[in-house]
């Protein structure tokens, strides 16, 4: 389902935040303190990508009235279908590729050949790779701006971690 978002919605917002749930929301809340106006929430049936694709959309046929960033505050699969590009839940493929750009070896994923893509982030998170997550928030980063015609808007990108208490990577 796309994003329901008129502009005047923003209510005068500069800056629009998309959460994929509210643990995100809570998280970005707690060191942006923005109004509730500009917080977008996913719930629990929606698919994510969706309403950023519908959001994109919406900006790109119509005046995105004074927006000047979008923030993507998204857990490890959301920011993997963002960074794709894709509605669908990311083949471990399509996170491969994303980690092998961020600079992951193949030997290094190896392992994981055969495991679900979430076992991917408690690799990562607790292994300190946190070089790593910043690249693959850059990454859905420049995939996002890359589909918005007005490129004076900027994208900040937010990883949150298992439960979404707090932002543990970012494109900033």
């Amino acid at each position: 389902m796309p994003l329901l978002c008129p502009i005047e919605s923003l209510k005068g917002n500069r800056e629009l935040v998309i959460c994929d749930g509210e643990g995100s929301r809570a998280a970005h809340k707690e060191l942006y303190n923005f109004t509730d106006d500009a917080y977008f929430v996913a719930g629990e049936r929606e698919n994510v990508f969706d309403m950023i694709a519908g959001a994109v959309d919406t900006f790109n046929t119509s005046a995105a009235a004074g927006l000047s960033r979008i923030h993507l505050v998204l857990g490890w699969e959301n920011i993997l279908r963002v960074s794709s590009w894709k509605s669908a839940r990311p083949a471990p493929g399509d996170a491969f590729i994303v980690l092998k750009n961020a600079g992951v070896s193949q030997q290094d994923l190896q392992p994981f050949k055969n495991a679900d893509i979430n076992d991917l982030f408690p690799w990562l998170y607790y292994g300190k790779r946190f070089n790593v997550l910043r690249k693959v928030c850059h990454a859905s980063k420049k995939q996002l701006e890359s589909h918005l015609k007005d490129h004076a808007v900027r994208v900040d990108c937010h990883l949150i971690e298992d439960g979404g208490k707090r932002i543990v990577a970012s494109s900033l």
